[in-house]
C-alpha cells in the first residue's frame, strides 16, 4: 500500500525584513544629519536590525571624527522627532520604533591604527 502524503508548498522567501531594514537605513541616513545639532564629525547608519513583527527596530550609528557621546546623546534627544519624520516618510501599516544604538567599531579601529602608528615611531627610532 502506497500512501501519498501531500507535502506543504515551501514558503517562498521574499526577504520582507531586508527589504525594510535597507529603506529604514536609506531615509535615516537622511533625516539624522539635520538633527546632529551642528556638531563636526560624520554620521551613519552602519546597520538596521527589524523585528520579525515589524514593531522594533535597532539601529546601528557610527560616528567618525567626532565626540561620539555628544553627538548620540543629540540624536537620542531628538529621537521622538526623528521617528515622526519615518513615520511621515514611510507608508507601511506598521512602522517600527527606532532604538538607537552606538557602533563602537570605528572608534575601537582608529585606537589600533593608534597603537599601530606608535609602534612603528618606536621601532625607527
Amino acid at each position: 500500500m502506497i500512501y501519498n502524503i501531500a507535502m506543504p508548498a515551501a514558503r517562498k522567501n521574499t526577504n520582507r525584513i531586508e527589504k525594510v531594514n535597507s529603506l529604514i537605513q536609506k531615509l535615516l541616513g537622511e533625516i539624522i544629519h539635520g538633527y546632529r545639532d551642528n556638531l563636526a564629525g560624520l554620521v551613519t547608519i552602519s546597520k538596521v536590525e527589524t523585528s520579525r513583527d515589524m514593531k522594533w527596530t535597532k539601529v546601528w550609528i557610527s560616528i567618525v571624527g567626532g565626540d561620539d557621546d555628544k553627538i548620540f546623546a543629540s540624536l537620542e534627544k531628538n529621537l521622538y522627532h526623528i521617528q515622526g519624520e519615518l513615520n511621515r516618510a514611510l507608508t507601511m501599516k506598521i512602522v517600527p520604533r527606532i532604538q538607537l544604538a552606538l557602533d563602537t567599531a570605528p572608534r575601537y579601529a582608529q585606537h589600533i591604527n593608534e597603537l599601530i602608528k606608535k609602534i612603528h615611531e618606536e621601532d625607527e627610532a
